[in-house]
């Protein structure tokens, strides 16, 4: 294969992803305008710089670390690192959809959006990408046992979230839950 070839495979291979990379912009950015802008300058980049891809690197991990490191250094040119920006819930919960359109209950959504955004980004490679926990820590630059524990924690921390907003119960009798008028 000639070097050529190779990097019009890899234009090819960036134009049938771009519905995720957008995906993944968007989630690290925070709103899809700026997103948007995100993976123009990353698309650039890596096309500008498509010599630096190593044959047998799975392009798509190459494409979602390249646009991540550059919002690295977006957050590093910054004064607030963490920054997050300000968009309504239900801007933020259409960052999650695909074209089926999965629609997300306030509760999911308020909590998704209080994560920090590691968090936030380990649950879109791993469930959303179906990246093993390998594959997402090379995207992120974290180990896989660093994958494995942010999942943990963001599993413990649902969980917690999710018993405070559950209804009153009925208890087997068909009364009231203890603590409720009968």
């Amino acid at each position: 294969m000639q070097a050529e070839d190779l990097y019009d495979s890899i234009r090819a291979g960036l134009i049938t992803m771009l519905p995720r990379l957008k995906r993944f912009a968007d989630l690290l950015a925070g709103e899809r305008r700026v997103g948007e802008a995100l993976l123009r300058r990353a698309l650039r980049r890596m096309l500008a710089e498509e010599h630096h891809y190593q044959r047998g690197t799975a392009l798509d991990r190459w494409a979602f670390a390249e646009i991540y490191q550059l919002w690295l250094e977006d957050l590093r040119d910054h004064t607030d690192l963490v920054g997050q920006a300000k968009v309504s819930d239900a801007s933020f919960a259409r960052l999650f959809c695909t074209g089926e359109r999965t629609a997300f209950d306030a509760v999911t959504v308020s909590f998704l959006r209080s994560l920090p955004p590691q968090q936030r980004l380990t649950l879109l490679l791993v469930y959303g990408e179906r990246f093993g926990h390998s594959d997402a820590g090379s995207v992120l630059d974290v180990t896989a046992e660093t994958i494995s524990a942010r999942l943990v924690r963001v599993t413990a921390d649902l969980a917690d979230r999710l018993s405070t907003h559950m209804p009153a119960t009925q208890d087997t009798t068909g009364g009231a839950s203890e603590g409720m008028a009968a």
